[in-house]
């Protein structure tokens, strides 16, 4: 899965168009991708990428570490 491929599932997840992913919207993603205990890494990236701790992962920075991390642990290719 690329980048831009991995961003467009997280961007269809956000389910009320407020521009953040909220843990159960996450928690979707992962899940349409088959990725093992995919609520368990929606609650530990809300944890980890909430940077600002408003419920949600929004903004380009947020959204630039999940990606990484998905990448180095998720075996998710992005480039």
């Amino acid at each position: 899965m690329g980048l831009a491929e991995f961003k467009e599932l997280l961007r269809g997840a956000d389910g009320n168009k407020d521009g953040g992913l909220s843990q159960a919207e996450l928690y979707k993603a992962l899940k349409v991708t088959g990725i093992c205990f995919a609520w368990f890494r929606a609650w530990l990236s809300l944890r980890k990428f909430d940077l600002n701790r408003n419920g949600v992962i929004d903004g380009d920075r947020e959204l630039e570490k999940l990606l990484r991390y998905a990448e180095r642990n998720w075996n998710i290719i992005v480039k």
